[in-house]
């Protein structure tokens, strides 16, 4: 066999994470030493090992002398997995041949040539385009983040006590379940996370869930806590200070990603990069309070999903829908453009633009 043979392979492996990827891309690898095929991979599903790091596994100590084919340009950063450049230095590969960059990758190729792998790309690179046109596309669209939130008529999403169960009818939460499955992730903070141990699913096996995302600065939701049930992938991002990962973290499916929370909070913008780069486009914020101001006042966000239930709850230290400072001057309020207003259930849902 040669060379193009041996990527075909790889690429009929990536066709395998059909359907469990999104929003990745399908990828195949394979090793080959002595003419021989000596390992395969493939990236299996969200959050899991790449292709590459499947077919290094695979091969074993055959790996080291070998040549890797791998339909994408290996990764060479910390995202949801270590850099598969790393593993395949370690892993002793004397060639690399990958079929298309990635735009996503930088420095790749240095790293490679730089610890003497010998690399090329273009190698059925058409057919490679082909299997991840939709992934090639999605890379150059801008991440789209919205607000959704469930409040009463005096603005209240929760009482003085933190009850918020329920305050919109059954009408509107099945509207919600829906509705997530429009998104590649639905993210909530920690206080909601722990107060509310929402599932943050479709609840559906018909619609596809999004990622689930929680920001817990410290690591403190508990092990029992339903965003680790790992049937859906949960990211979970943390403040890069935090140096002891609990346990119960360390598991498949629970994607930890650091970042500089001080920044986060100055700029949600911190938190939409991180999640872009993540692959993540289509972003469902479902608070709380101190969330959704950050991500409003950052400029963040696109447009907001408001359900409002005939409710009062009352009470000063009740929780209001937008936290934090707020403006100083009705003039600086943000403005929503094309507001619309529609019945579900006994609620309102009010829908509109903030850019």
């Amino acid at each position: 066999m040669n060379d193009n043979n041996y990527m075909q392979i790889a690429l009929n492996l990536a066709k395998k994470g059909k359907g469990k990827v999104y929003p990745n891309p399908l990828v195949g690898c394979v090793i080959v030493k002595d003419n021989k095929v000596v390992g395969k991979g493939w990236h299996q599903h969200f959050g899991g090992n790449h292709a590459e790091i499947n077919a290094l596994r695979d091969a074993g100590g055959n790996a080291e002398g070998a040549d890797l084919y791998v339909t994408l340009e290996p990764c060479n950063s910390y995202g949801k997995k270590p850099p598969c450049t790393l593993a395949i230095v370690k892993a002793g590969i004397k060639r690399v041949y990958y079929a298309i960059p990635d735009s996503n990758v930088s420095g790749s190729r240095e790293v490679l040539q730089k610890n003497n792998i010998e690399v090329y790309e273009g190698l059925l690179k058409k057919q490679a385009e082909v299997l991840i046109k939709d992934y090639l596309k999605y890379l150059k669209s801008k991440p789209k983040v919205s607000v959704k939130a469930a409040m009463t008529l005096d603005g209240k999403i929760a009482t003085y006590e933190y009850d918020s169960k329920w305050i919109t009818s059954e009408e509107s939460r099945n509207f919600v379940h829906k509705m997530r499955s429009r998104y590649d992730a639905v993210l909530v903070g920690t206080n909601t996370a722990l107060k509310d141990n929402p599932f943050l699913t479709t609840h559906s096996k018909n619609l596809k869930n999004p990622i689930r995302v929680v920001i817990d600065s410290k690591l403190k939701l508990p092990e029992s806590h339903h965003l680790f049930d790992v049937c859906i992938p949960t990211i979970v991002i943390y403040d890069s200070n935090v140096k002891s990962i609990p346990e119960h973290l360390k598991k498949e499916g629970i994607i930890l990603s650091p970042i500089d929370i001080d920044a986060a909070r100055k700029d949600f913008n911190v938190v939409v990069k991180k999640l872009n780069y993540l692959s993540l486009k289509r972003i469902l914020i479902e608070g709380g309070s101190e969330i959704i101001a950050s991500a409003l006042f950052s400029n963040a966000v696109n447009d907001i999903y408001f359900f409002i239930a005939p409710k009062i709850a009352g009470g000063k230290t009740a929780i209001s829908v937008v936290g934090g400072a707020g403006v100083k001057k009705i003039s600086e309020s943000l403005p929503v453009k094309n507001m619309k207003v529609k019945k579900v259930g006994f609620d309102l849902l009010v829908t509109g633009r903030i850019k």
